[in-house]
């Protein structure tokens, strides 16, 4: 049995854990208990509600326990932290700015924070998210997390980031691998102090005399800008991740990661992965309203993600190889493959390079398997027949409508008003642009979806 753990930061960390979840149906991950813990300061964003509804369909399926050789074989543990920020939070009210500024302190903090932080700032509600201020987001939360720590431990409290924290103090030798980008506000705030903030944490819940640092294997992937948007900031009059800013946000970051001691001696490996400018997706394509946050923000999959899944794969590959999987010297901590955006297709060695095949023949097996029950009775009327392959399986009407109900994050699904609802992989094969992913094209054609009896 093996373990392995993962993190989510941010909207970008949620859809990256949502494709990972995809993978482990596909039978990637056998014999494996997967921890994975969802973090952000918005928790009613909606990819962090989808992220929720995917886990929990997967879950029920899977029956709560690790297999081989089968579909949704890996064991999921789930976990999830928010700070807990309301409508009223804001970095004056956690740091009681105002007083300290009104009394003059002798510290002179506040003189500190005027230098980083402006009015807009440090008032701006935070319950979206930190909106590209890192400046501000690293140390706000590394305080949330060492606090729920805290208080968690003295109070004897329910705490998923305390029982996460846990199993990882337990564990010896085993890869975490986190997920976030670095162009917004969360995930470039969150991913520089992770590893310090868990091992703070870590010794305030019981483990003064381990470094979980140095007893595991950490590692990230750097997501530069990968997607744009258009929001109408005078009409919300708030701080804003800009999508003009995300370039220079990302090579800022780049920077920070490559000469920060802290980054380079808490991270084992760090994978690079972005789209050019001009080929950035552009997410509110169609006529999507643009918010900074909550449930209306519900972005679609990209292929990028499925690309960040499968840097964990590669993580946790050569963490298995023990100690010397990585090189003293540095040489091998920034890994980055190129590919040619507007040449050929992006197949399946560009996902999984030395596994690709197994990558073709799991990932194919379960899009054809989720075919076969679209419309909603194939699967009964399979099971009650009595001369055909599925006859003799001894599965009953809640198991079928779980696995109905996955397939329909997995591949599409139809409403009530028999229309077509597109989940994952035809939403991976959009942010293409409609053409040339892993698929023949012709599988999301409107002609295979007639076949299928679906409605555009």
């Amino acid at each position: 049995m093996k373990n392995v753990f993962l993190i989510g930061i941010g909207g970008t960390g949620m859809r990256c854990l949502e494709s990972f979840v995809h993978t482990c149906a596909m039978g990637m991950y056998d014999n494996t208990d997967v921890h994975i813990l969802a973090l952000d300061t918005d928790s009613g964003n909606g990819n962090f509600d989808r992220l929720r509804e995917v886990i929990d369909a997967y879950k029920k399926v899977n029956g709560n326990k690790a297999k081989s050789d089968t579909f949704f074989s890996a064991f999921i543990n789930y976990y999830e932290f928010t700070p807990g920020y309301t409508d009223d939070s804001s970095f004056e009210s956690i740091s009681n700015y105002s007083n300290e500024r009104a009394h003059n302190d002798e510290t002179h903090v506040s003189d500190l924070v005027d230098i980083f932080l402006d009015d807009s700032v440090r008032r701006m509600n935070l319950k979206h998210g930190y909106r590209a201020q890192t400046q501000m987001g690293s140390m706000l939360m590394y305080h949330a997390i060492i606090k729920e720590a805290y208080k968690s431990s003295r109070d004897n409290t329910a705490s998923q980031l305390r029982d996460f924290l846990k199993i990882l103090l337990s564990a010896d030798n085993q890869p975490v691998f986190v997920f976030g980008s670095v162009f917004g506000g969360t995930g470039a705030s969150s991913i520089p102090i992770i590893p310090l903030a868990f091992r703070e944490a870590c010794k305030l819940i019981g483990g003064e005399s381990k470094d979980i640092i140095a007893s595991n294997y950490f590692g990230s992937i750097v997501l530069t800008s990968y997607f744009r948007f258009d929001v109408n900031t005078a009409s919300l009059n708030e701080v804003i991740a800009k999508s003009e800013n995300f370039a220079i946000n990302s090579q800022a970051a780049l920077m920070f990661y490559n000469s920060d001691k802290t980054v380079n001696e808490a991270y084992r490996r760090l994978y690079l992965l972005g789209r050019t400018t001009n080929e950035s997706r552009d997410v509110l394509k169609g006529g999507a309203k643009g918010v900074t946050g909550g449930g209306e923000q519900r972005n679609p999959a990209d292929y990028i993600e499925l690309i960040a899944a499968f840097a964990a794969y590669d993580f946790f590959r050569e963490c298995s190889k023990g100690k010397d999987a990585f090189a003293s010297d540095g040489s091998k901590k920034f890994l980055c493959i190129a590919h040619n955006y507007g040449n050929g297709k992006l197949d399946f060695p560009l996902f999984a390079q030395e596994s690709a095949e197994l990558l073709k023949k799991k990932f194919g097996l379960l899009l054809a398997a989720s075919w076969l029950d679209m419309k909603g009775s194939d699967f009964f009327v399979s099971q009650a027949a009595t001369r055909n392959m599925f006859s003799s399986i001894n599965v009953d009407g809640e198991e079928l409508a779980n696995l109905k109900k996955y397939f329909g994050y997995f591949n599409v699904s139809v409403n009530e008003n028999d229309q077509l609802i597109k989940g994952w992989v035809p939403q991976m094969y959009d942010s293409r642009g409609g053409d040339g992913i892993l698929f023949n094209n012709n599988l999301f054609s409107y002609e295979f979806l007639h076949i299928q009896g679906l409605h555009l």
